[in-house]
């Protein structure tokens, strides 16, 4: 999902994107909760984009993909590390017949390191990155966030380095190549609690809705329903208890501070 969420961004914001499809079809295509022929799963992140399929283990789909690549500013594959070089499609490879190409690879643990040559699912992403053991309530299993959210930031940060890139490259007349993956998404996404762990202040544990840093900035049960409350300073605190017609609880030393 990166590599796609990552490319239609770009076809929002302009660019002729072309999708290059294996022989069948991408696999989202045929994902559950078809609606007609095709699944909802596809067309969440691949509007604003033509299409074509290639065989890329085929000799003519390469190819046809190494024409199309000599001509385009960008080009985004969200393979295992290694792939696209084996089909002589590598940014070494395609950089020696467009100077100005802008490759972003997308990949579960990026091109380097002891995981790199591993595959990498955003399940996996979010559990090695920490996201799992923060997310659901304390002494429940580890739970992982209700969106694909390494997927979905793996996209979003190689969207940034991609305009990045081509900024330089109205400058310089160069070409870059871009290399992020989910697990960097998972922990960048995590700042504070990363930050909190990296400086030795021990692993952050799960705290259901609440917030780590404030309160009351949660979600609380009430007779009828929930009621979801972001009090995230002394100000807001004191206007949400006034508008309840409880201003007695400002001064209540129980709700001093949010530490308490």
């Amino acid at each position: 999902m990166a590599g796609p969420f990552c490319t239609m961004l770009l076809g929002d914001l302009g660019a002729d994107v072309i999708k290059v499809e294996p022989p069948g079809g991408d696999s989202t295509r045929q994902m559950v909760g078809s609606v007609g022929t095709e699944s909802p799963s596809f067309w969440a992140v691949n509007r604003n984009k033509r299409g074509i399929v290639l065989n890329l283990k085929d000799p003519r789909g390469q190819e046809i993909f190494h024409s199309l690549a000599a001509r385009v500013d960008m080009l985004v594959e969200n393979y295992r590390p290694g792939v696209m070089d084996s089909f002589g499609l590598g940014y070494e490879d395609l950089r020696e017949v467009n100077p100005g190409l802008i490759y972003a690879s997308i990949s579960g643990f990026g091109h380097t390191g002891p995981y790199a040559q591993r595959g990498g699912f955003d399940l996996v992403a979010q559990g090695m990155s920490g996201i799992m053991s923060i997310t659901g309530e304390v002494g429940l299993p580890p739970m992982k966030c209700g969106i694909p959210i390494t997927d979905l930031g793996a996209g979003l940060l190689a969207l940034q380095a991609i305009l990045a890139a081509y900024i330089y490259r109205l400058r310089t007349g160069t070409g870059q190549y871009v290399d992020t993956s989910l697990l960097e998404a998972g922990i960048a996404l995590s700042v504070w609690e990363s930050t909190q762990y990296f400086s030795g202040r021990g692993v952050p544990e799960p705290m259901g809705s609440a917030h780590r840093m404030v309160a009351p900035y949660q979600a609380i049960q009430c007779a009828d329903g929930y009621l979801t409350l972001g009090a995230a300073n002394q100000r807001t605190w004191e206007r949400f208890a006034q508008a309840i017609g409880r201003p007695d609880l400002i001064d209540r030393p129980e709700y001093a501070s949010d530490k308490l």
